[in-house]
């Protein structure tokens, strides 16, 4: 019995098998890189868990003990961190842990998906082994972050909104009931679950389905409303400070509208999600032209994926370690692979004549896939690279801060590592967990100057930042005293290759200088350390 099961659905069973072998390869190289430590391949995941920890040990939700921030572009994933910290204890595994499970549940679904539709098990294999590789499901994993959640919801979303618009039958059956409880999670684990949500209301107007579209789009605002309303009554925006920062927001002036459309122009020009775009237009108008209808289960799906990609690439961002684009990667796939199926021959007949056909589909389909491809090899080569990275940075910052200023005031443009491993009071220089340094930006009223004023009434005692991302500001207070920099080699994910360490405060510069030249003999080797605390050691 358990050999016919395990022979039925072999596809699934390998698919899971090539993951998790896959992630046990990389995830061997990355303790090797890091000398047994489990670091992630992004400072972003220390942020949710260090919002994660102190909600479930100080009741504080903020990346600090000290106060509260909005700081997190999900709000799901970080509550979930909470559960399992409040419930097990703070544990550095259970991001990792929690995207395995998100990966290999996503890998399920969409078996069971493709299952539906009667595909042969060579071509389930084919397509989960492409969303696989090519997403990739193993760099996102290795983010420890909300994206293989995301992906998951996002496709179950979209397949249940497909099937139940291509029925003309308009009862709120259970169904629709499962639509429901999907719409708030959607936006709740990342704020671009929206732009589904938005693509599937519209759909359920195209069909004088009122009644739906109005419940889908008012429960999936709901979590976002009462969020804002709590991160407004503790004096923060309504969205959170990673949202406003990080997005592509229109300004209503000339100029910020130009900006606008040439980001957008950029983003998707340089962007695989293109592609995507490309090949199911083509599909939805070849498959509208012949069945004359948009109300078929793989029509609706293309549209769907059309509109939400279009509104992602207008709003959102691309890239940074391939994560914010993921979803869309996997659900484009995904539906593409729907539509594509019928195109392809049941059995390859050896006919001369149909030779130029197989020649001519086998080239699209190198075309198609050769960027997504290298995608998946360059993800699989640079994870651990990028965990090494971490390690070697920002891992190393939180360990010296949390040997030598515990519960001091430090200003950093990196807050996730440094705030989950030590206990400090911290100044975020980028404005992800600073709402001065947040309305400062957004007022355009950050210079030198500014950052110089707010340090010394936050009594900041020392600053950890990289120089360069302060350039355009008109670079950091000459005030502030330069006594080290470490430079790591091979950087594939951090901000910088190089950090600074100023004494920010004139008195603390000799402390410094101290810290840095005990913790000196701790770094890794590959660290190169260069400034006065180096000097000053070898005289």
């Amino acid at each position: 019995m358990i050999r016919v099961t395990l022979l039925r659905h072999w596809p699934l069973i390998i698919s899971v098998g090539f993951l998790l072998a896959i992630i046990a390869v990389l995830l061997n190289a990355s303790l090797i890189y890091t000398h047994g430590h489990l670091v992630y391949a992004l400072d972003d995941p220390y942020i949710h868990m260090a919002m994660a920890k102190n909600f479930a040990q100080h009741g504080v939700w903020g990346v600090t003990k000290y106060e509260f921030s909005s700081s997190s572009s999900s709000l799901l994933y970080p509550l979930l961190l909470f559960v399992i910290f409040f419930l097990f204890g703070v544990n550095e595994a259970v991001p990792l842990v929690l995207n395995v499970v998100f990966a290999t549940l996503t890998t399920y679904l969409i078996y069971i998906l493709l299952k539906q539709y009667k595909f042969p098990s060579i071509y389930n294999f084919i397509v989960l082994l492409s969303i696989i590789f090519f997403t990739p499901f193993p760099a996102i994993i290795f983010t420890g972050m909300e994206h293989m959640l995301h992906t998951l919801i996002t496709i179950f979303f979209a397949y249940l909104s497909a099937k139940i618009l291509s029925k003309e039958r308009s009862d709120l059956n259970k169904e629709f009931s499962f639509l429901l409880i999907l719409a708030p999670l959607l936006p709740m684990t990342r704020y671009e679950g929206l732009f589904l949500v938005m693509a599937v209301s519209t759909l359920f107007i195209m069909r004088k389905r009122l009644l739906e579209s109005f419940l889908l789009i008012s429960l999936s605002l709901v979590p976002i409303v009462i969020y804002g309303l709590i991160s407004i009554s503790n004096g923060w925006y309504f969205f959170p400070n990673s949202i406003l920062i990080k997005n592509n927001i229109p300004v209503i002036s000339s100029v910020g509208i130009w900006n606008f459309i040439y980001l957008f122009i950029t983003r998707i020009s340089e962007s695989h999600i293109l592609i995507l775009i490309f090949t199911t237009s083509i599909l939805f108008i070849l498959k509208f032209i012949r069945s004359n209808t948009l109300w078929r289960e793989q029509t609706i799906l293309l549209f769907i994926f059309i509109t939400t990609a279009f509104l992602h690439m207008l709003f959102a961002k691309t890239g940074w370690f391939y994560r914010y684009e993921a979803y869309l990667i996997a659900f484009g796939i995904f539906t593409i692979a729907l539509e594509v199926r019928e195109y392809l021959p049941e059995k390859l007949l050896f006919d001369k004549y149909l030779i130029p056909k197989y020649i001519a589909m086998i080239l699209l389909i190198f075309l198609f896939i050769s960027p997504f491809a290298i995608r998946g090899y360059v993800s699989s080569i640079i994870t651990p690279l990028a965990t090494k990275n971490i390690y070697e940075q920002q891992y190393q910052m939180a360990l010296f801060l949390k040997e030598f200023y515990q519960g001091e005031t430090v200003a950093a443009n990196d807050i996730g590592t440094i705030n989950f491993i030590a206990d400090i009071k911290c100044l975020d220089l980028k404005g992800l967990g600073s709402l001065e340094v947040a309305k400062a930006k957004r007022e355009s009223s950050y210079n030198t100057e500014y950052i110089y004023k707010l340090a010394k009434n936050e009594d900041v005692k020392i600053a950890i930042v990289y120089d360069h991302w302060f350039e355009s500001y008109g670079g950091l207070p000459p005030q502030w005293i330069k006594v080290g920099e470490w430079k790591i080699s091979n950087n594939v994910v951090c901000g910088g290759d190089t950090v600074s360490f100023y004494a920010v405060d004139p008195e603390e510069e000799d402390r410094l200088i101290e810290s840095l030249r005990i913790f000196s003999s701790k770094l890794p080797k590959n660290v190169k350390q260069m400034g006065k605390y180096i000097e000053i050691k070898q005289k």
